[in-house]
C-alpha cells in the first residue's frame, strides 16, 4: 500500500505543478503518513493548513475509488502537520495535569475539528487508563470533555 500511495500522490502533485524534493510513506497501526519534502512548503501547506488539507482529501479519494477498502493516510508537508498535532496534544496534557492537579471530575477541551478530537480521544486512551472522553457540543463547537472512567 506504501507504493500505491507514494505513487498516487507523486502523480497528483506533479499534475499540478508542485515543487517538491521527496515523498516518504509509512504505515503504523494500519494508517498511513505520507509526509512531502518541499522547497516551498508553504505553498503546498496553504493558509492554515488549506492547501494540505484538500492534497489529502483528493489522495483519499482516489485512492478509496481504486480500492475495495477505505485507505487512512494523513499527508503532511515538512512535519508541518505532525508539529500542529504535537502542539495539539501537549495542550491537551497540560489541561490533563491541571484537572488532576485541581482535583476536578472533568474537564471540556476548547473546540477543535474533527481531525484533531479523533487524535486526542486516541490518544488519551492510549496514555491515560484511567480517563476517557466524549465529544460534545455541535459544528464548528464541537469539542472534547475528558472524564475519569
Amino acid at each position: 500500500m506504501e507504493t500505491i500511495i507514494h505513487k498516487t500522490l507523486k502523480l497528483l502533485l506533479d499534475e499540478f505543478g508542485a515543487e517538491y524534493d521527496v515523498i516518504t510513506v509509512s504505515e503504523e497501526n494500519s494508517h498511513y503518513r505520507a509526509n512531502i519534502e518541499a522547497p516551498n512548503a508553504s505553498r503546498l501547506i496553504g493558509r492554515g493548513g488549506q492547501t494540505l488539507q484538500a492534497i489529502q482529501i483528493l489522495l483519499k479519494s482516489i485512492l478509496w475509488a481504486q480500492n475495495e477498502e477505505k485507505v487512512f493516510v494523513t499527508v503532511d508537508v515538512d512535519n508541518y502537520r505532525k508539529d500542529q498535532e504535537d502542539k495539539v496534544l501537549e495542550k491537551v496534557e497540560r489541561t490533563i495535569d491541571l484537572m488532576k492537579e485541581r482535583n476536578l471530575s472533568e474537564i471540556k477541551l476548547n473546540p477543535m475539528s474533527p481531525y484533531y478530537r479523533r487524535l486526542v480521544h486516541l490518544w488519551v486512551a492510549e496514555n491515560f487508563p484511567d480517563l476517557t472522553t466524549d465529544s460534545i457540543g455541535e459544528g464548528s463547537g464541537r469539542a472534547i470533555k475528558v472524564f475519569y472512567k
